[in-house]
Order: structure tokens, then C-alpha cells, then sequence
């Protein structure tokens, strides 16, 4: 079996630097100083809080083209008052927008532009999203608008927070490093598109982990046949299953994902779970490597080789021999116990 020291460099490699946390942090904090000074919108806001992947702990490292890497991906929030019966989310968004514009030589913003629930920029050390949330109503969730349709959708990224920190303690720190190894395989193995992708698989992972497993193959392996039995049904009709929504009473995380999306990444799942269960069979590491490279790609790392001077000693070691000259005896008397 792959030694588990192997899965816990490759998580280690695959976790986003202090670098890049610290630059998302400086995004994140530089962002909300700016709209907390502005004139004209400073009034409107109650707080502002980073959200996403980087607030779990379930980040990825960015990913490198060309030789460089590029910018993480950072959620921010930025809440007002408001009810959705009289707010407008295009003109809250617009009003967004044209603040992070004020600031935009002071922020380094390098692209701004307006998305269906979220104002993208483009900074020097990140890119962010910034979405606007109408403060919680009575049933104690946010809102969050689309610009496209002016409807406002309930959310809590507070309590999705809180959740996927509930799931790693449950699952004694072992939630996350997996969330990242999923995640990885995700990108590592594209379908027909991104999605499910981020918090959707982090609710798929989290009734099918295995919450005393320690070694990490094993862990994966076991999640992947837990997966492909639970929605096995599902994908004989071709059908997503519904996932509730942790913070939201009967939303559905995967309301945004088709049937195609689901089925492709099932089969996907299937095929993980085939070549993991051969890796964790295979003796021979190096087979073994080939096969979890399958799923996680040139990151996961090569089976540690022996030194130089070790294989030397090896090879220039002589057998033992023995001489047919008698030993001469001892003048010392013998001892006792």
C-alpha cells in the first residue's frame, strides 16, 4: 500500500501557500477599507467578510499556466440593509461597482467587471468577487440578488463556514486535506464543466467520508465507492439527486448543476474509485504512482528512492566469509550470570 507520509506531502503541496493566504488576506482587507471610506457608499454598509473556500480552509493552490501562477479566487461579502420586496439588486450592485471603481488605482484593480451575482475584479495578488447581501431577514438568512432576473436567493456563507468546520472536527482534521484531494482530482479531470465544483462538493463529501480512516488512499478510495453507491440510482435515470443546503431549510446546493454535469462527474467518481482501489492493491510503488496519477496528476508525488551512498554500501558490501584457522581461545576467565 502507498504509505500515507506520501498523501500527506502531496496535501501539503497542494495547499495554498502562506504567501498566497496572506495575499488574499491583504485583498480581502484593502478591499473593505476602501468601501468602508468611500462617501457615497459607506453609509449603505453594515460589514464586509470573506467567505469562500479560503474561509473554510478548503482552498486549492492556484493554478500555474506558462510557468506562472496565477491569482487565487477570493468570496467577499459586503452587507446592507435592505428588504428584497424594495431592493433592486442591479442598482445595489451597480452602486458596488462604481465604489470598487473610485478605488480602483489605489486597490491595483486591473479589471472590473459586473457578473450575474457578483462584481469580479482583477488585482495585482488575487482576484476577487464582491457580492452584495441583504442583511438577514426574519428567518435569520441573508439575500442574495441576481442582476439578471432581480430575484433575491436565500443564503448563509457565515453558517457554511461554520458547518465544514463542524464536519473536520468530526472527522478529527481529516475533512479538509480531503476536501483539498477531491477538489484537485476535480480540476485535474475536467467533464463537460466545472461544476459540481467548490461548497457543492464539499455537502457531496461530507455524508460519505469515513470520519476514523487515517490513511488518506484509503480515505478516498472508501469515499469514492460510498459516492457511487449512494447516487447510483440517480445515474440509471441520467438525474442530479437534490443536496440540501446546510444553511438554507430546504434549498438545494446542486439547483445550478444539469444532469449531463452530474452524470459526467459520477462516471468520473466511478473511474477514481477503480484506479484507487488498484493503487491501494499494487505493491510495486512506481505502478502504484502511475495509477493515483490517474486521479491527482504530476503532483502527487514519486515513491522516495534510496540514496547514493546507501545503494553503494549495498553493492560494495562482501558476503560473509568464515577462515578454517581455529579462533584462539580467551586467557580471560568466563563470566556468569
Amino acid at each position: 500500500m502507498t504509505p500515507n507520509a506520501r498523501f500527506a506531502e502531496f496535501i501539503k503541496d497542494i495547499t495554498p501557500s502562506e504567501t498566497t493566504v496572506s495575499n488574499c488576506q491583504s485583498a480581502h482587507t484593502n478591499v473593505r477599507k476602501a468601501l468602508m471610506k468611500d462617501e457615497k457608499f459607506r453609509g449603505r454598509v453594515k460589514r464586509v467578510f470573506l467567505g469562500g473556500s479560503y474561509r473554510r480552509s478548503t482552498a486549492i493552490r492556484p493554478k500555474t499556466k506558462g510557468g506562472s501562477t496565477e491569482r487565487p479566487d477570493v468570496d467577499l461579502y459586503v452587507v446592507v440593509d435592505g428588504s428584497p420586496w424594495d431592493s433592486d439588486p442591479a442598482a445595489l450592485m451597480d452602486d458596488l461597482y462604481a465604489a470598487l471603481n473610485r478605488a480602483r488605482d489605489d486597490l491595483g484593480i486591473t479589471a472590473i467587471k459586473r457578473n450575474r451575482c457578483s462584481i469580479a475584479l482583477s488585482m495585482s495578488k488575487a482576484d476577487l468577487d464582491a457580492s452584495i447581501l441583504l442583511e438577514r431577514q426574519d428567518d435569520d438568512l441573508y439575500r442574495i440578488g441576481n442582476r439578471n432576473t432581480g430575484e433575491w436567493y436565500k443564503t448563509d456563507p457565515d453558517e457554511h463556514t461554520n458547518w465544514s468546520a463542524k464536519q473536520n472536527t468530526r472527522c478529527s482534521g481529516r475533512f479538509n486535506p480531503m476536501v483539498r484531494m477531491v477538489k484537485w482530482a476535480r480540476r485535474q479531470n475536467k467533464t463537460v464543466s466545472r461544476h459540481p465544483k467548490s461548497f457543492a462538493l464539499e455537502t457531496f463529501i461530507a455524508p460519505h467520508i469515513h470520519e476514523t480512516e487515517t490513511h488518506y488512499g484509503q480515505l478516498f478510495h472508501g469515499w469514492c465507492k460510498n459516492f457511487v453507491e449512494a447516487y447510483a440510482f440517480n445515474r440509471m435515470l441520467g438525474m442530479r439527486p437534490s443536496l440540501e443546503d446546510p444553511a438554507v431549510p430546504g434549498g438545494n446546493i446542486l439547483a445550478g448543476v444539469t444532469n449531463d454535469e452530474f452524470c459526467a462527474y459520477y462516471d468520473k467518481i466511478a473511474k477514481h474509485r477503480d484506479d484507487a482501489a488498484k493503487a491501494l492493491a499494487e505493491e510495486d510503488q512506481d505502478k502504484a504512482t502511475d495509477l493515483w496519477r490517474r486521479i491527482f496528476g504530476d503532483r502527487f508525488p514519486k515513491p522516495k528512492q534510496a540514496s547514493l551512498s546507501t545503494k553503494s554500501a549495498t553493492t560494495t558490501m562482501s558476503p560473509l566469509s568464515f577462515t578454517a584457522t581455529k579462533a584462539a581461545p580467551t586467557k580471560r576467565p568466563a563470566k556468569f550470570a
